[in-house]
């Protein structure tokens, strides 16, 4: 009985983990769209800052479960980062864009989700 309400703790902190990773997301993104108007950079210059984004939400996100979590903290945190692209991919779907016009973008965006998330769980205490 104990096991199955730690794996019930462990999507519930995963679940407010993703919220609070999704928030960072929205600031950020506006602060991104912010410096954009303003600056006009290259697009190439826009989809490292996406990118950044993607980590630092998954990070902070990874800190917030590990923190939670008593064991597997990493484990948890890339638990967070795979189900955050897995929400990226879901919204990317219902906007109509092209997710598999650039597999390698996809790929990489993946990466830097869970292993964000997992460098966060494993930063926290």
């Amino acid at each position: 009985m104990e096991r199955i309400r730690g794996r019930g703790k462990g999507i519930t902190v995963v679940f407010r983990g993703l919220i609070l990773s999704a928030l960072v997301t929205a600031v950020i993104l506006m602060i991104l769209a912010f410096v954009m108007l303003k600056l006009e950079p290259d697009v190439k210059k826009a989809e490292i800052g996406i990118l950044c984004t993607y980590f630092l939400s998954c990070f902070l996100g990874g800190i917030y479960c590990g923190g939670k979590m008593e064991k597997g903290k990493f484990v948890w945190g890339m638990f967070l980062g795979i189900f955050y692209f897995l929400l990226l991919l879901a919204v990317s779907f219902m906007g109509d864009q092209a997710v598999s016009s650039d597999l390698v973008q996809g790929v990489t965006a993946f990466f830097i989700c869970a292993g964000g998330g997992m460098l966060g769980g494993m930063a926290s205490h």
